[in-house]
């Protein structure tokens, strides 16, 4: 190979090393292929999109008092091993000219299978960015030696119709943990077996677990009374107390096969039946879930 060839080619390789270094990379669902997907009930919402070549996009909230709204973008290609930050911007569409583009601010890029995450009030506004149809995208450099630029967007095409139902889904969200349920003691006045106002919310949140949670095997009901009036008496009282609480249980579509009851009446006191406060412990409904 003569000087003058190995010139050119050392010019050739030099060249093309500066244009790899300057690839730009696009991930964005195609106009005709951009879809949202609505997944939820009492117990968890979720709004997926995907992004072909690149990840799933994941909205999603659980039951619970204080839970956050989440986001977070899977990534299904080569693992980024250094700490990162990326750029977002809301992009308009070319088909909404006399709207402008948005600076979202910075996020840091995660390491493995979820690459951007986000809480709350960061997340809400993505969604609030879809909503009004630009494309919240993400930009920041693949490798560290080479620095491809690549742009990951979220395609606000078929958002809305998924999103209303992903709304109607936070708005019922159980405001209990499972764990707030597992355990629960309900009680009664004097020789009544109707169930107090302040139970019925776990109630009807317990019914919820028991239908869509599926560790949830079996619910241990049982019904206590005082002492006062005969054994046989309180037997059917606490059987009363009993039907009351899985009266509003099966109101909420829970079948009677996930019930195991037995009504114990006087027996197996939690106080002394010799003080009226004892009495008042011992009038009572438990509850237990047993889980898988």
């Amino acid at each position: 190979m003569n000087n003058t060839v190995k010139v050119l080619f050392t010019m050739l390789i030099a060249s093309s090393s500066c244009y790899v270094s300057a690839s730009f990379k696009k991930f964005e669902a195609p106009m005709g292929e951009s879809s949202w997907q609505f997944l939820g009930n009492p117990l968890s919402c979720q709004l997926n999109h995907s992004i072909p070549m690149y990840g799933d996009a994941n909205f999603k909230k659980v039951a619970g008092k204080g839970e956050k709204l989440g986001f977070k973008l899977g990534y299904k290609r080569q693992p980024i091993r250094n700490v990162k930050v990326a750029d977002v911007r809301a992009i308009s569409p070319a088909w909404q000219p006399m709207q402008s583009s948005r600076e979202l601010g910075k996020i840091e890029i995660k390491s493995g299978k979820h690459i951007f995450q986000s809480e709350e009030l960061a997340t809400w506004r993505l969604l609030n960015e879809l909503e009004v149809g630009r494309f919240p995208t993400f930009y920041y450099q693949d490798f560290s030696d080479i620095e491809d630029q690549v742009s990951v967007s979220l395609s606000s095409v078929g958002f809305k119709a998924e999103y209303d139902k992903f709304l109607d889904c936070l708005a019922s969200l159980v405001p209990y943990k499972i764990n707030e349920l597992t355990k629960l003691t309900l009680m009664f006045d004097f020789d009544r077996a109707s169930i107090r106002e302040r139970y019925k919310s776990k109630l009807h949140a317990l019914a919820q677990y028991i239908k869509y949670d599926e560790s949830v095997e079996v619910v241990f009901v049982s019904g206590y009374t005082d002492s006062k009036g005969s054994r046989y008496y309180n037997e059917k009282l606490a059987q009363r107390r009993i039907d009351s609480t899985l009266k509003i249980l099966k109101l909420d579509g829970v079948p009677d096969n996930r019930f195991r009851t037995i009504a114990v009446g006087e027996k197996q006191p939690v106080a002394s039946n010799r003080t009226a406060s004892g009495r008042a412990k011992n009038r009572r409904v438990y509850i237990r879930i047993a889980q898988n």
